[in-house]
């Protein structure tokens, strides 16, 4: 059993870059689980990420923002829960007014994307 507080796991979120900070806290062969924090961006990126072998499951904790799926943009609230298939080029941006954390499950389903 792991038990997981969140308040204390965004404490020690690493920082990848100016925009991104996470930390994997929960790590198994056929899942992942995690906490990631978005700053809002100073210049567009359109580059997306996909995980070919993996699905993804998040909810957003803390803030607002979007999520970019292929070309399609989603509005992102606290609350709110996405699901994306594996192979889905996707990406997550904060809104102007602060962080989006989300706690993320990236998960070996088997199935093929939809």
């Amino acid at each position: 059993m792991k038990l997981l507080k969140i308040h204390d796991a965004l404490k020690s979120l690493e920082r990848v870059n100016d925009e991104i900070r996470y930390k994997s806290c929960i790590e198994e062969k056929e899942y992942t689980v995690g906490l990631i924090a978005f700053s809002p961006r100073t210049s567009p990126d359109v580059k997306q990420i996909n995980h070919h072998d993996k699905d993804v499951v998040c909810q957003v904790l803390h803030g607002r923002g979007r999520l970019r799926l292929q070309d399609e943009i989603l509005e992102l609230e606290p609350g709110t829960l996405c699901h994306i298939p594996r192979g889905t080029p996707h990406d997550f941006s904060a809104g102007h007014d602060g962080e989006l954390v989300l706690l993320y499950s990236l998960m070996t389903t088997g199935k093929k994307n939809r």
